[in-house]
């Protein structure tokens, strides 16, 4: 079963910490609810993740991936290469910086799992563990950036609007199809 998701929002701060804390990816499974275990084979010239060998539980199944990872300045890229399940998969964070300096973060991911299940199932299950990932997130890159605590009383943009109340998130766009990244698991 193939299932894609693509996910916009918005986090508080400038492009480079958002950036920071994505190449952070050996402590994904900090905040991504499918990673039990990531570690970094290889990097690029820039420190940046190349090869990174991840165990995951995609749709409660256990898998092992060697997972490709191409990263530029506002990108980050992932595609699995290997499977020990057999499932595949790609997507990429696209960060684009706001007007009011804050970072609009495009998350997309494509899954293949190799079991019969169905598509309104493992739309539902890829769009909540999606909405839990991207919240860990968000919490993730406040810690690491010294944000912690910030609430609707700060100023934050968008909490009213949106109805979201996690400090330093909004969301700027329905959810698309699909499911959460599967990014690799080794």
């Amino acid at each position: 079963m193939r299932t894609k998701t693509d996910h916009r929002f918005v986090i508080d701060l400038d492009p480079d910490q958002v950036m920071d804390a994505l190449l952070m990816i050996e402590q994904m499974p900090d905040w991504s609810p499918s990673h039990q275990d990531v570690r970094v084979a290889t990097r690029d010239e820039f420190g940046r993740p190349k090869r990174v060998y991840i165990s995951a539980s995609l749709m409660g199944r256990p898998d092992r991936q060697v997972v490709e990872y191409t990263c530029t300045d506002n990108r980050i890229e992932w595609q699995v290469s290997e499977s020990s399940a057999g499932a595949g998969g790609k997507g990429w964070f696209d960060l684009g910086e706001t007007e009011d300096g804050a970072t609009e973060v495009w998350y997309h991911s494509e899954l293949y799992l190799p079991i019969p299940a169905p598509g309104m199932i493992l739309k539902r299950s890829a769009r909540r563990e999606g909405e839990a990932m991207i919240s860990n997130f968000v919490a993730f890159v406040e810690s690491v950036t010294g944000l912690e605590g910030l609430g609707e009383a700060d100023g934050l943009p968008y909490a009213e609007e949106t109805g979201y109340e996690q400090p330093g998130y909004a969301q700027r766009m329905d959810y698309g199809r699909g499911f959460e990244p599967g990014f690799g698991t080794a």
